[in-house]
């Protein structure tokens, strides 16, 4: 959470800086503040809109395992460990509360079933956080010229940047899953015969 915060406050106040000192545009004070507060709402709700319709307009037969989509391969996950994920995944904010699913809520965490849902809901998580990465430089065109690029045009690069770093965390995530899930269902098997 904490490197959420940091980073968009640093956005924030590089976007403020740059309006007053750098580029100064003819525009108040007052308004360079309002429109620098207003960044991390207008893109907090418009990635809301889009993760909702995601997660509600779509059916969930996509977001399976068995998806090609959402296959992650080798050479993937060792790019990710290139970029050190294993020792800074656990300190990106882990967001799904918002879809009545958490990792840390877990009766039995070793259910298939429950493993099953997890998979489901890491692919539903890359399908948010890559189309939130999209879809802030959408918010480009509802602006004016001046504002888009000042503005909104930072916030939506910010906003890719704090997409991709959970879009990564769970494409790493799944394999993982999908092999302690196999194993799971092996041990289901064994036992019930």
């Amino acid at each position: 959470m904490l490197f959420y915060i940091v980073t968009i406050g640093l956005a924030m106040a590089l976007v403020f800086l740059g309006n007053f000192f750098w580029f100064p545009a003819d525009m108040s004070l007052v308004k360079i503040i309002l429109l620098d507060l207003m960044l991390p709402f207008l893109i907090v709700a418009w990635d809301g809109i889009s993760a909702t319709l995601i997660r509600h307009a779509l059916p969930n037969k996509w977001f399976t395992r068995d998806v090609r989509f959402h296959k992650v391969s080798k050479d993937e996950c060792k790019f990710y460990e290139l970029l050190g994920i294993k020792f800074w995944k656990d300190h990106i904010l882990e967001l799904g509360m918002f879809t009545s699913f958490s990792k840390k809520k877990v009766a039995d965490p070793n259910d298939p079933a429950y493993i099953e849902r997890f998979i489901m809901e890491c692919n539903y998580g890359v399908q948010v956080h890559l189309w939130n990465f999209l879809l802030g430089f959408v918010l480009l065109l509802f602006f004016p010229d001046d504002i888009a690029m000042r503005f909104i045009l930072p916030a939506a690069i910010t906003n890719s940047f704090l997409s991709i770093l959970p879009l990564m965390i769970l494409r790493y995530n799944v394999p993982r899953l999908e092999r302690l899930l196999v194993i799971l269902e092996k041990k289901a098997a064994r036992n019930s015969k």
